[in-house]
């Protein structure tokens, strides 16, 4: 096992090396040359490379290294290390490698070696895999992390947001990109009227936009956008994005965004099949328990999911009666409540951890696994609920705020613990000791995420407006 983790980490560390070499001499990672057609040629061949190395795997044991346990930990530790660096610094496009991670060579290498280890394990899975419910979870839960991962990556330079500043009765077909251009749309809109409602202490409660939009075919249509209610037209969906904070609710112009996704159709596919990858992993879990041994722990969960419950309705966030638009959502309840069932279970595999730590001989480790695998499969629901919310929010699924990515620190460090179980030569104490870092990690994405500067003044999960 030691030679197997050796090699793994070596691979690693020449990805480093060698994203390292290539910041050093071409610069970060450009993404805008990835735009179509690039990005689908690098999709192809990155396919046709998985499809070539998994036919080749028993001529070139390295390839069928790669797709094992031994390549996938130490891939997914190498993310964990650079996803923190990541999450405690504050990150800008402009910023250089330590603020800027998302264009750092060996950050991206080490993504794209995780989504090779994807692919060649998805390859194995679907020759081999016998379609129950404990396997077909795995093959789902891979298949859609990897779609979800080559899609949105790829696609986001074909990605287009632009804001459209309206003035109340005039009309506009021209927004400003990111980059301070200007761009001609594919219609022209109207502001007919700005309409805000507030809370008594005049904080905003809920503010749209009512609009006659005209497209390119000469078609009029009458649309109100809305926080959290985009309007579609013609493969661009319209948000809400800000107004004239200094006039308030007598404001006369409105500040829409624009954004464009071509990519977003398969980007959904893989979300929608990591969220049944997620439920047949919950129900392998209920399956490998008996109904006695489930009615043991129900004192224990309902307890610590009270626990969680109360600390949660004393954040300001969740207690408030004036919850700002953003939180106006059918997804805020089910994200919610989902990710505090992930806590419960985590929190008492905790407890079972710290317990057998003190002990001489760890007894099993089963329960605890069943316990882990239930909160993995709430935080994936709960993570990916977050994303769905936040692209009828903001217009993107997933932007790397602080909030997002200790999300991710936290995922793929569970992923690390049950991937570990899973060899056969593993150390118990070892992997108690990682369910410890595991629920550490957890802690700082749940609140500890508030007290780092990366934070401060950027994540948008601060819900200032």
């Amino acid at each position: 096992m030691k030679d197997g983790f050796a090699k793994g980490f070596l691979i690693g560390a020449g990805l480093i090396f060698v994203g390292l070499a290539l910041e050093w001499s071409i610069g970060p990672v450009a993404w805008s040359r990835f735009a179509w057609p690039a990005n689908g040629v690098v999709f192809a061949v990155f396919l046709a490379m998985i499809a070539a190395m998994f036919r080749l795997r028993r001529r070139v044991p390295f390839f069928g290294f790669i797709g094992s346990h031994h390549a996938a930990i130490p891939a997914l530790a190498y993310a964990v290390a650079l996803t923190v660096v990541m999450g405690l610094t504050r990150q800008s496009a402009e910023g250089s490698w330590l603020h800027n991670m998302l264009s750092f060579w060996p950050f991206v290498l080490i993504y794209v070696y995780i989504a090779l280890i994807l692919g060649l394990t998805i390859l194995r899975q679907i020759k081999t895999t016998d379609f129950s419910s404990t396997s077909l979870f795995s093959l789902l839960f891979h298949l859609g992390l990897f779609i979800a991962i080559t899609t949105a990556t790829l696609g986001h330079a074909d990605m287009e947001r632009v804001k459209m500043i309206l003035s109340l009765g005039q009309r506009e077909s021209t927004a400003l990109t990111r980059d301070g251009f200007v761009r001609q749309m594919p219609m022209t809109i109207e502001l007919k009227q700005f309409v805000m409602e507030t809370y008594d202490d005049g904080m905003p409660k809920r503010f749209a936009s009512e609009m006659l939009i005209l497209t390119k075919k000469n078609e009029e249509l009458g649309a109100t956008v809305e926080v959290n209610k985009p309007v579609s037209v013609n493969g661009w969906k319209i948000y809400q994005n800000s107004y004239d904070t200094r006039m308030g609710a007598k404001s006369r112009m409105s500040i829409l965004e624009l954004v464009r996704d071509p990519w977003l159709p398969l980007v959904y596919t893989g979300i929608y099949l990591m969220l049944g990858g997620a439920f047949l992993l919950f129900l392998s879990a209920v399956r490998r328990h008996s109904p006695s041994k489930i009615k043991r722990f129900l004192p224990f969960l309902a307890i610590l999911a009270l626990v969680f419950v109360v600390i949660v309705l004393f954040k300001s966030s969740m207690q408030s009666k004036t919850l700002v638009p953003a939180l106006q959502s059918p997804w805020f309840a089910p994200h919610v409540v989902v990710y505090m069932f992930a806590y419960t279970a985590l929190g008492l595999a905790t407890l079972m951890a710290l317990w057998q730590l003190f002990r001489k001989t760890p007894a099993s480790l089963a329960t605890i696994d069943r316990l882990v695998s239930f909160g993995l499969a709430f935080m994936t629901v709960g993570m990916l609920f977050g994303a769905l919310w936040a692209k009828e929010a903001w217009g993107h699924y997933w932007s790397w705020d602080p909030k997002e990515t200790w999300a991710a620190i936290t995922w793929f460090s569970y992923l690390i613990f049950i991937h570990y179980r899973r060899l056969p030569s593993h150390r118990p104490r070892l992997a108690l000791c990682l369910l410890l870092v595991c629920f550490a990690l957890l802690q700082m994405c749940w609140w500890g995420i508030n007290y780092l500067p990366s934070a401060q003044a950027t994540s948008i999960h601060t819900y200032q407006l």
